[in-house]
């Protein structure tokens, strides 16, 4: 059978063509995204309301949906922290068929939510973002599975520490006390605005002590807002004070501490709080005197550890004085450094347990002494020749301005089977 169309028909047949929707594609609970930990950009302008209704959002609106297998029993906290729009965050386990709600939360960090909760091993959870009384828009999502994340910004760790009832200079004690990856911890000090960002992303940080404190020793001290200073040294310039605050004013004696604020109430903002006043943990972060930037979240390799790179030596590159160490991969296996100009991520590439951090033209150091045996101590250092660096198509010499990004592969095992996996990246740039 032929089927003729008019140019009335063909306007038609454009018309219902053309104007067929487009939903996310996670607009439903059977569609939904695996989440890892880390961040992904979410975008509800184009989802539909779920049949389910919302027990913390008002009417609800427009929802999408994603999914989390545990893989350890942990604290997991989700967040939408950061967004654009008025969010509501619901954890259910159970199936789509038969969703039981667990957590819902509308304003945790400003108007957007956050929710932690107890996750066991070998569990999925499905987890529903929408917004309140049909609000929409553009944001992020985050995951944290209990591992210190890594801000690539500046290579630093940090990790939430939930105390109740503990002291400032308990928490201090104890994050001193606490390593990640070789790194030994301190009370964060967040000294810029991208650091401050990065760690009210993370969410749930609401009365969580960090390491600024008050000298009443000191030469500038006055109350309310003179001598504050960082338990690093580093200068006090960077401040995100709740306005109207510090003011030393409170039940619980003299205000000399830093706290987090995060809520409806509050917004993202500082504190002067005192010793006992709002305890609820603390915020550790955890950096090094490694030369360059680390970047790129690693994956948890065969003994439970992400692979972490450094180096030490001298970023001027006339000197030629760099050596690559990298650190807590798997004993007794063999490896070898890559490096490249450009940067990126690459998931499992080849079938390989680890992330891939570099992109363009990556180069092997393959050469004699170079591909190494990681030893009882689970580590590779490896002097590098910056005259002779290499690409696929032969060596360079690195110069003053250059930047370059490493990383290692490394043999691994998944389960008793022979993979491989990979560190995270270590950025050097040059002078």
């Amino acid at each position: 059978m032929t089927i003729k169309l008019t140019r009335r028909g063909a306007a038609v047949a454009f018309a219902l063509l053309t104007s067929t929707a487009s939903f996310a594609q996670n607009d439903e609970c059977a569609q939904a995204i695996a989440l890892s930990a880390g961040s992904l950009a979410l975008d509800t302008t184009t989802a539909t309301v779920s049949a389910t209704p919302w027990p913390c959002a008002g009417s609800g609106g427009p929802d999408i949906w994603y999914s989390y297998l545990a893989t350890s029993n942990s604290t997991i906290t989700v967040s939408t922290c950061g967004s654009t729009f008025d969010t509501a965050l619901e954890v259910f386990d159970g199936t789509c068929a038969v969703l039981n709600s667990i957590a819902c939360n509308d304003d945790s960090c400003g108007l957007q939510s956050s929710i932690q909760f107890g996750a066991a091993s070998g569990s999925t959870y499905l987890i529903r973002v929408g917004g309140y009384n049909g609000a929409n828009g553009f944001g992020t999502i985050s995951l944290d599975d209990g591992r210190p994340q890594l801000n690539p910004a500046n290579g630093h760790y940090y990790a939430r520490v939930a105390s109740a009832g503990i002291s400032w200079d308990q928490s201090r004690a104890d994050a001193a006390a606490m390593t990640h990856m070789g790194l030994t911890g301190h009370l964060a000090t967040l000294t810029s605005q991208q650091e401050n960002d990065f760690v009210f992303a993370l969410g749930g940080v609401n009365n969580l002590w960090i390491g600024g404190f008050q000298n009443t020793a000191s030469a500038s001290y006055a109350e309310p807002a003179g001598g504050w200073e960082w338990i690093t040294g580093e200068p006090f310039v960077y401040a995100n004070w709740l306005p109207g605050e510090p003011n030393n004013s409170g039940a619980f004696g003299a205000e000399d501490y830093l706290e987090l604020l995060q809520s409806a109430g509050f917004g993202d903002t500082w504190n002067d709080a005192a010793q006992m006043e709002h305890p609820a943990g603390f915020l550790v972060e955890f950096d090094s005197d490694s030369l360059g930037t680390n970047y790129c979240m690693a994956n948890v390799n065969s003994t439970g550890a992400i692979g972490r790179m450094s180096a030490s030596g001298s970023l001027t590159a006339s000197n030629n004085d760099v050596t690559l160490t990298a650190s807590e991969i798997p004993r007794l296996s063999f490896g070898f450094f890559i490096t490249s100009t450009v940067e990126g991520f690459v998931m499992n590439p080849g079938g390989s347990s680890g992330n891939l951090c570099l992109l363009g033209a990556i180069g092997r150091y393959v050469g004699p002494g170079q591909i190494q045996n990681s030893g009882v101590a689970g580590e590779i250092n490896l002097p590098i020749n910056l005259a002779q660096t290499p690409t696929p198509t032969g060596f360079v010499s690195v110069l003053a301005g250059d930047t370059r990004s490493f990383q290692l592969w490394h043999r691994d095992s998944s389960g008793g089977t022979p993979t491989s996996n990979f560190t995270d990246g270590l950025r050097l740039t040059f002078n």
